[in-house]
């Protein structure tokens, strides 16, 4: 199966997403590959970091050059169980490219209208797969998302989507310094602190999405 990450607009944690769903999958013993399509190399810096402190189990990586995007998805679509793809933002041609081989697309975004207005791009680009392909399936998720309940801003974010007509994840990833922390060593939340909130988010979006 082949999952993107990606958002047109930067700044909304795609890369960090990523890279603990390929540390999730890869704990379910499925053949993983993470694709980083993105220029900054965020989710390979992260892999390399894995592999010098000699982390188990093994990510498969790949940096993609962007206009070959959607040919280097399929030459590895048959030798990988779960393939992960973090897509650059603002890159339209890669997106489009990569959206005809994958079967699943997720979308991180961040509380707040911004955000919510940035989808205008994303939408036009996944109507137009889904018209090709049907079975694509699109799911949003808010990151970051604020830990205090008193905050509105979260819940109006998904009150927009919902009038959107966007399908939403069941879980929203928190604003927790457990993401931070455990990508300096190379680790995803699951194994940095597995009993934490933030372990748990992730399980909880991982199993969604990939599953």
């Amino acid at each position: 199966m082949i999952i993107l990450v990606g958002n047109l607009k930067g700044g909304t944690g795609k890369s960090t997403i990523a890279f603990n769903l390929a540390v999730w999958s890869a704990y379910q013993q499925r053949r993983t590959l993470l694709v980083d399509a993105d220029p900054q190399h965020t989710t390979s810096d992260f892999i390399t970091l894995r592999r010098e402190e000699g982390h188990q189990p093994m990510i498969y990586s790949l940096v993609a050059e962007e206009r070959r995007l959607g040919e280097e998805l399929s030459n590895v679509e048959n030798i990988f169980e779960n393939i992960v793809v973090d897509i650059a933002a603002g890159d339209r041609e890669s997106f489009r490219a990569a959206l005809k081989e994958a079967d699943r697309l997720l979308i991180p975004l961040l509380p707040g209208q911004a955000d919510v207005w940035a989808l205008h791009n994303v939408m036009e680009l996944v109507n137009a797969a889904r018209a090709e392909k049907p079975s694509l399936k699109v799911i949003a998720v808010i990151n970051r998302a604020d830990t205090n309940t008193q905050v509105r801003e979260t819940q109006e974010t998904e009150e927009a989507l919902r009038q959107i007509g966007l399908p939403i994840a069941k879980i929203q990833i928190g604003n927790r310094v457990t993401f931070r922390r455990s990508l300096t060593e190379g680790l995803g939340v699951i194994e940095w602190e597995p009993r934490s909130r933030a372990a748990q988010e992730m399980e909880a979006l991982a199993r969604e999405v990939l599953l």
